[in-house]
């Protein structure tokens, strides 16, 4: 237990959902807030305390309908508190000196030196009834001085919206919910941490966004109509992360093109895009049918956001490598409006698919048919070629942090797989073109094998070796595959694969 011991002599008070946070800059500092704000500097082993913050107004001696509150007020000492507390606070992502707390009793006070001296701001708050809960407060990344407050009056019967912007530290507040609907309080208001024009904020009903500022509001829409209690976005991921009342969390993935939409006038626009990982995935749920529930994961690699304008015609997409070689291309969606494609980090599949592996095994976790192979750790220029124009962004690709696999043996890995394809088509080019068919259990079937010492069992003999040796590192069937380079003993089963090859050709 890290919490404040009080000191003789006096209570603390605590809110129901008292706030509490890790400071931004420095991950030692933690603030927790009652009726004063806590600031601890080793992770609670010692805290420091403010003056009481609050408006210390005794709530039972407050005039309701002409009766004090004491005399009146049904389960009075049931966890509601008799003085004001905190329900709100939040540091500066810019100036970690910049801190406010909001109260339940309407205080709204600001700090501009780490928590040594405040001033209370709600007063200059105008269009508001004086004492009406503060439900959020969230500093901006615009500048030190730029703050958003909530405000939720459904206790006075008023259940409009209520939030403000200021811009001087809390000397002027300028309302921003005129277009939102006239009956939701706002609980929670969240900025994008990469544009602080788009905004997105939850009220007993909905939850919304503005790309302006807060100019204008939209309703996000395929959301269930609940409480919004919280909402966040994530620092990394730019995922909005939503928590309702009884209605589950929501994951909007990837905000960036949100963020970025201000920029998107043009014919082409591709979005900013994540970072993204080479992995294998080591389970499957071939054979254990409804015994284990499993989420649906993401889907492997990075995703590309991109906006088209009107207009007809195809769309590509292309992705080059550092030294401007192409290792991908494919068509995508080329109607007017926002795409989302997928980019597996792989070279293109082999032009012959495998038909007996998705045959042999169903209903794997990741597709089991023939992919390409893993592109090596590096960035990426993926772009979008339609109506005429061109636009890129970059990828950063990693390889898989828990695995001790250098750069180096990611390329290695990469040339090695990239010449086994080339001699699987090398092989069955010539199979086609001589009458030898696909048989023989290489890449075109399951058929008995042929005699080896026939040229037609021999290049069968050839591409099977070729074929286990892929699938052995690249996955297939119940094989996870695996990110190191091949062995030497690979190496030389490739190299006998080609000499057979070699022998039947110079025949």
């Amino acid at each position: 237990d890290i919490s404040p011991i009080e000191p003789p002599g006096e209570n603390y008070r605590f809110d129901w959902t008292s706030p509490m946070m890790l400071s931004q800059h420095d991950p030692d500092v933690l603030y927790v807030a009652g009726n004063r704000l806590f600031i601890s500097h080793n992770r609670g082993s010692s805290w420091q305390r403010t003056e009481d913050l609050s408006r210390q107004i005794d709530r039972d001696e407050l005039d309701i309908m002409g009766v004090k509150g004491r005399d009146i007020t049904i389960s009075r000492n049931d966890g509601t508190g008799s003085f004001g507390e905190a329900v709100t606070l939040d540091e500066s992502p810019i100036d970690p000196s910049v801190l406010w707390v909001g109260f339940d009793d309407g205080n709204l006070q600001v700090s501009r030196d780490g928590g040594a001296t405040w001033s209370e701001v709600s007063r200059n708050v105008i269009g508001i009834t004086d004492g009406t809960y503060v439900s959020r407060i969230t500093a901006s990344y615009r500048s030190p001085g730029t703050a958003y407050a909530a405000f939720d009056g459904h206790r006075d019967g008023d259940f409009a919206p209520y939030v403000f912007r200021t811009e001087d530290f809390g000397g002027s507040w300028q309302p921003i919910q005129s277009t939102l609907p006239e009956l939701g309080v706002v609980n929670v208001i969240v900025e994008h941490p990469d544009n602080p024009d788009v905004l997105f904020l939850g009220t007993e009903h909905h939850a919304f966004a503005s790309t302006d500022a807060g100019a204008s509001w939209a309703q996000i829409p395929n959301l269930p109509t609940t409480h919004y209690d919280d909402m966040l976005i994530h620092p990394r991921e730019k995922d909005l992360v939503l928590g309702t009342h009884g209605r589950s969390f929501w994951i909007l993935d990837d905000t960036r093109a949100l963020a970025e939409w201000g920029n998107a006038s043009g014919p082409v626009t591709v979005f900013s895009a994540d970072r993204s990982t080479i992995q294998v995935y080591r389970k499957d749920t071939s054979y254990r049918g409804q015994a284990a529930f499993a989420g649906t994961n993401p889907v492997d690699g990075v995703e590309i956001t991109y906006k088209l304008g009107a207009g007809g015609g195809d769309a590509t997409l292309s992705v080059t490598n550092a030294m401007g070689t192409t290792v991908r291309e494919m068509r995508v969606p080329s109607s007017a409006g926002t795409h989302r494609v997928n980019w597996d980090l792989r070279h293109p599949a082999p032009g012959s698919a495998d038909t007996w592996q998705r045959f042999m095994n169903p209903e794997l976790a990741r597709s089991i048919a023939d992919r390409g192979p893993w592109v090596s750790p590096g960035t990426y220029v993926v772009t979008v070629n339609a109506r005429g124009a061109t636009a890129s962004t970059q990828v950063v690709v990693r390889g898989d942090p828990e695995m001790p696999i250098t750069v180096a043996m990611y390329e290695s890995r990469e040339r090695f797989m990239l010449e086994a394809l080339a001699l699987t088509d090398e092989i069955n080019t010539y199979r086609s073109e001589n009458g030898f068919g696909g048989g023989g259990r290489g890449r075109g079937g399951r058929g008995a094998r042929l005699p080896i010492d026939t040229p037609a069992g021999k290049l069968a003999a050839a591409a099977r070796t070729v074929q286990q040796v892929y699938s052995a590192l690249n996955g297939g069937g119940v094989r996870p595959g695996t990110l190191y380079p091949p062995t030497e003993s690979q190496r030389a089963a490739v190299q006998n694969a080609r000499a057979l090859f070699e022998e039947v050709r110079g025949g």
